[in-house]
């Protein structure tokens, strides 16, 4: 951070890949503190410059589980908050004191580089030698980086124009300058990564004889129970601004070895007296799991896809989450069941 004031300070990284454009005004020294805002965003300063909004997250999803056995049946319902952290696009930097600024102004040098830029400091800093004997209050600066805007160069120019116009902030003692600027994409990433989906879990008829073993040949019904998420919405806030997610998924996707899967949404419970082939969700099996140590792992998955709306206006696609469970499954032969004392429920 230079010690003396500048007029722009413009830094960009060497790879193009990751330009980087700041911009600061009449910067203070580095160790100076920034706070929260009046409307609740909270500025963490961080050795880079800038610092991080801490970010209120609250989830909820309804689930697929199809079951009584769980704390969130059929259609149920659970809400989930947390914190988590964004780094703003645009923040104010503290600056120059009244009285810095006025020596500043004054000086040889100030005059000089006012002149060269042909600059109105009346304009840039208004009323600024009204405020030169206030050694309490500060000028905070306004700054942008693209690093941390996740749009193309055009729309991040107009960014930085919108925000800049607002020029430099007389903040007094004791207050707070005004909120930063926080993109909405970044938002509502850092929504997306703060929701821990619950890995799925099903049910499965028939299950025969003392191991529960379905059987070989036959159309295993699988079903989601339990907590198993059907569709998610997550909803991120950091002052004014705020960002929804909402995901869903088409169904559970099955596989396992010497197994056939047939799968079809969330699948649907066996009850007594249904017909065969009414399963939406089956999978058959070609072999006994002797030959994998007496069970054979059904591995379930259940892929969500995302997308986010902003209060900034953006909105699009987020990356997808994948959330997977094994389970252990007996598969017997129907002559080398044992089903005495069984249960029976096919």
């Amino acid at each position: 951070m230079l010690n003396k004031p500048l007029i722009y300070s413009a830094i960009t990284l060497t790879s193009l890949a990751s330009l980087v454009l700041s911009i600061s005004l009449f910067s203070a020294p580095p160790t100076a503190a920034l706070g929260s805002s009046d409307d609740g965003a909270s500025l963490q300063q961080t050795d880079s410059g800038g610092g991080t909004v801490n970010v209120n997250v609250s989830w909820s999803y309804t689930a697929a589980g199809s079951d009584d056995s769980s704390e969130t049946p059929s259609g149920g319902e659970a809400t989930t908050q947390t914190t988590t952290t964004v780094h703003p696009v645009c923040w104010y930097e503290p600056g120059m004191t009244g009285p810095e600024l006025s020596q500043w102004a004054t000086s040889k040098e100030g005059q000089s580089v006012v002149a060269l830029n042909k600059l109105s400091l009346s304009e840039d800093f208004p009323d600024w030698n009204k405020r030169a004997s206030d050694l309490g209050g500060r000028w905070y600066n306004p700054t942008c980086s693209s690093h941390y805007f996740n749009g193309d160069q055009q729309a991040f120019s107009k960014t930085l124009d919108d925000f800049f116009s607002k020029g430099h902030v007389w903040v007094p003692e004791g207050e707070q300058p005004p909120a930063p600027l926080i993109d909405g994409d970044a938002l509502a990433q850092a929504a997306w990564k703060a929701v821990t989906i619950p890995s799925p879990t099903v049910e499965n008829n028939p299950k025969i004889g003392d191991s529960g073993a379905t059987l070989v040949g036959m159309d295993t019904w699988v079903w989601a129970t339990g907590d198993t998420p059907k569709t998610i919405t997550a909803t991120a806030s950091a002052g004014p601004a705020s960002a929804t997610v909402t995901a869903s998924s088409t169904g559970l996707q099955l596989s396992a070895p010497d197994g056939r899967p047939s799968c079809q949404g969330f699948g649907i419970p066996w009850h007594r007296g249904m017909p065969e082939g009414s399963s939406p969700c089956t999978i058959l099996f070609t072999r006994s799991s002797a030959h994998l140590g007496g069970t054979t792992p059904l591995t379930v998955s259940v892929a969500y896809s995302a997308t986010f709306t902003a209060s900034d206006g953006t909105s699009g696609p987020l990356d997808g989450i994948t959330t997977t469970n094994t389970l252990p499954i007996p598969v017997a032969e129907v002559q080398t069941l044992n089903t005495s004392g069984g249960t029976h429920n096919n």
